[in-house]
């Protein structure tokens, strides 16, 4: 008597649960990107947290979640950079000045990087931009006159915080708009000038991470190809909503509730994972 072969509903299963998490991490993404509190610190958190081994070295997975998130940037900013390119040619060129602290330090200080970027330096990183941003809350400034020679001095500072943020838990947007908030930048200069300067820094990182990973051999499946359309749509989706309600911020105290939330984070990731992850 020949046996029925009942197919294996497990292989379904775990493409499901793939899916699932891919949705859930391009949130995070998506969320955590605009938002001061680190994109890459919340990633490397979930996926450490909720034990999803199939996307930590997932680095296609991670640039696709970034550029979800980018492609939101310039959408929202498309009149702006339209604008650098036509009318701001100044501020365009600032930027530029802006992006040149970090070319250095991602090549030469790359093994640096990468050894503050173990698990264990998380929390502390976390709890560094929390206090950044709880002390420029506390701190009233005043907007100052920005001369030529200032504004050059204010952009480098900008981009020195903006290579900093290459480690995880260091965020980039909430080091960037700190520092300009506390050079006499108003909130909402310091907003849009840090998004601006992330779009070609975003691009640019990412360009540089693809060309270096896709030379890792990684077998990219058509199951693969579904979880990084549902991460990057995730990723957008979120992104764009989260643009723009930071644009909507016009006073630097309504930044303080991420300080108080970065808080939390850096204590409960001290507590996992010094002594639940051993």
């Amino acid at each position: 008597m020949s046996r029925v072969r009942v197919p294996s509903i497990a292989p379904t299963l775990l493409r499901s649960m793939s899916f699932i998490k891919a949705l859930f991490l391009g949130i995070i993404q998506g969320a955590s990107e605009f938002f001061p509190v680190s994109s890459s610190a919340h990633l490397k958190l979930f996926k450490i947290i909720f034990h999803m081994k199939e996307f930590q070295t997932d680095y296609i997975f991670d640039l696709t979640c970034h550029l979800g998130t980018l492609l939101a940037a310039i959408i929202y900013l498309r009149k702006d950079i339209f604008e650098l390119f036509t009318k701001q040619r100044q501020k365009l060129l600032f930027i530029i000045l802006a992006i040149v602290p970090l070319i250095p330090i991602y090549f030469f200080f790359s093994s640096s990087i990468k050894y503050l970027s173990k698990d264990s330096f998380l929390p502390f990183f976390l709890l560094l931009t929390s206090f950044l941003i709880f002390i420029a809350s506390k701190v009233k400034i005043k907007n100052k006159i920005q001369d030529r020679r200032r504004k050059i001095k204010d952009v480098l500072l900008i981009g020195i915080m903006q290579a900093l943020a290459l480690v995880p838990g260091i965020s980039r947007s909430g080091f960037t708009i700190s520092s300009g908030y506390l050079r006499g930048w108003k909130v909402e200069d310091s907003i849009k000038f840090s998004f601006l300067l992330a779009i070609p820094t975003i691009l640019g990182g990412s360009f540089l991470e693809g060309i270096k990973h896709f030379k890792i051999e990684q077998i990219i499946t058509s199951s693969n190809i579904l979880q990084y359309l549902i991460a990057f749509l995730a990723s957008f989706g979120v992104g764009f909503i989260a643009i723009r309600y930071v644009f909507s911020i016009k006073s630097f105290n309504k930044l303080k509730p991420f300080a108080w939330y970065l808080l939390i984070v850096a204590l409960f990731s001290f507590v996992y994972l010094n002594f639940f992850m051993k």
